[in-house]
Order: structure tokens, then C-alpha cells, then sequence
């Protein structure tokens, strides 16, 4: 007799992207562009967060409605306040977290034994990478889906460039 698997609820966003404001033009700006192509939800503060409204409060409203939190780990993000509290925010709602890590940065604290992805030159590379290893994170069937609509896209788009 099968046993009923638990529905995972969809959230507003698969992604809530942390990240520190000198990283926006060299990485995030890259991976946001190929996530809004491949019309995956995400939450960009830069972009997203209303003018005029509490800050703080718009954050944590985002990372609570997103699957999985990204964090575009580099020298700039390490110390960042904000990061570190969106990553301690997030991991004490038991919101995933996967590092994007540019380079040989020491972390400490809650994330330092995390599993990450290496953040590579081309973002492309970086989400192919990242998603291949998403397989193991429960999340909602449209994430999911949405995550296997992307990697079936740079297959093929791997695949032409040979």
C-alpha cells in the first residue's frame, strides 16, 4: 500500500537571491537575467523591494515565500550585515540555502560546513551546475518543473555549441 507523499506548497518565488550591492553588475545581475529568460519567480531586492516601504520587513516577507535562498558568496558578501542576517533568518525558518561561491573564501558560522556550488565566470555554468545538484532540496512540483524546463534549455544549448 503507497503511503500519500506530503504536498510541498508553492511559494511566490523559487529563489530569493542574497547578495551584497558590489556584486550586482559582476554576478547577480547575470544569474537574474537567465532566471527571468527561463521565467523562473525570484526575488531581487534591488529590483523588487518597494520604494518606501520597510526594508527589513519586505525581506523577510521574500525569504519566507521563496523555496530556496541563493547566496552569491564572494569577499564582499562575507561581512555584509544584511547577508548575514538573511542567511540566519532564513535557516532558522528552515529555508534552504545554497552558496554560490566565488573563489577561496573562509566562511564561519552556520553555513561553513554547507555545500556549495563554485560561482564560475559564466552564470550559465554556475545555474547548470547549481541545478544539477538541486535534486536532493523538496520543493514545490511548478519549482521543480520550472528547474527542469532550465536544465533541459542548456542541454540544448550546450549540445548546439559543439
Amino acid at each position: 500500500m503507497k503511503t500519500a507523499q506530503a504536498q510541498i506548497p508553492q511559494k511566490n518565488f523559487v529563489f530569493f537571491i542574497s547578495h551584497n550591492t558590489d556584486d550586482i553588475s559582476t554576478y547577480v545581475k547575470s544569474i537574474c537575467e537567465i532566471l527571468e529568460t527561463c521565467k523562473i519567480k525570484h526575488f531581487f531586492a534591488d529590483r523588487d523591494a518597494p520604494i518606501g516601504g520597510s526594508l527589513p520587513a519586505t525581506i523577510k516577507d521574500a525569504i519566507n515565500e521563496s523555496e530556496v535562498v541563493l547566496l552569491v558568496l564572494t569577499k564582499n558578501s562575507k561581512n555584509s550585515l544584511w547577508v548575514n542576517q538573511e542567511i540566519g533568518y532564513a535557516l532558522g525558518r528552515g529555508i534552504p540555502v545554497i552558496p554560490l561561491k566565488k573563489g577561496k573564501i573562509t566562511v564561519e558560522g552556520l553555513i561553513d560546513s554547507t555545500r556549495y556550488v563554485p560561482l564560475a565566470d559564466d552564470p550559465l555554468a554556475t545555474l547548470n551546475d547549481l541545478f544539477s545538484k538541486m535534486k536532493t532540496i523538496k520543493l514545490s512540483k511548478t519549482a521543480e518543473a520550472a528547474i527542469g524546463a532550465i536544465i533541459g534549455i542548456m542541454q540544448l544549448t550546450n549540445n548546439r555549441g559543439k
